[in-house]
């Protein structure tokens, strides 16, 4: 299947997704700031931002020219409301459900980004992204990171990235991973506010039984429908 086609294919099931599933909540804005740049964070209705001394320390993503680094400035980190408890008790929690995590580009955080940055950036990464590659290539490698990721593969490391297209007002990239042993599908979306480059993840894990049982479209298509409304919610919350 042709990047093309997956692409459409994503985000015309993610408007589905989008109308069923998601809401946001202005009363769930976080005002941050970045230098003196200040800056609303909507989340998603029903999650709750953790304390920072809960964030993880890794988990750090910057989308660059030069492509993917593992670097970047946390903003705030996200879990459903009935989580954040068993959250910090280090329960079961933490391995359910989605993570909404927001995060600023170092690379670019002394210049004043435009949309067009944003959009030569995002045809940038894709010049780099693995939609070359053949589905049997890219399955080969998911499986591989797979079986990596089970017996001890490097923390934060990204096996597959397909940029999935840039639609106003944002960038999305999807990204499989491994973290410490984990599985993990994010979806990022890019976007530029009050010229700085904000970058909203949102990302769960998942099991071998999810990937054998072809489970991972339906995985997608959400995360996609969650990351598109919290872009746009973003860029709304500071026009």
């Amino acid at each position: 299947m042709k990047r093309s086609l997956l692409r459409a294919l994503l985000f015309a099931a993610a408007v589905i997704f989008a109308g069923a599933f998601i809401a946001l909540d202005d009363a769930a804005a976080i005002e941050i700031a970045i230098d003196d740049t200040k800056i609303e964070l909507v989340g998603p209705t029903g999650y709750c931002p953790l304390d920072k001394s809960s964030w993880p320390e890794s988990q750090l993503i910057d989308f660059t020219s030069d492509g993917i680094k593992k670097r970047g400035e946390r903003l705030a980190y996200l879990v459903d409301c009935e989580r954040v408890q068993s959250w910090h008790e280090g329960g079961s929690g933490k391995d359910e459900g989605n993570i909404v995590d927001y995060q600023a580009s170092l690379q670019l955080r002394d210049q004043n980004v435009t949309s067009a940055m944003l959009e030569k950036l995002c045809d940038t990464l894709r010049k780099g992204d693995d939609s070359s590659k053949g589905w049997f290539e890219i399955v080969l490698a998911t499986i591989k990171g797979a079986v990596k990721g089970s017996y001890g593969g490097a923390e934060d490391t990204t096996v597959i990235y397909l940029v999935l297209g840039y639609e106003h007002p944002a960038c999305h990239v999807l990204r499989f991973s491994l973290r410490n042993r984990e599985k993990v599908y994010t979806v990022s979306a890019l976007t530029t506010i009050k010229s700085k480059l904000v970058t909203v993840h949102v990302s769960k894990k998942i099991g071998n039984m999810d990937l054998l049982k072809g489970n991972a479209e339906d995985v997608i298509n959400h995360l996609l429908a969650m990351s598109q409304q919290a872009a746009t919610a973003l860029v709304a919350a500071n026009q």
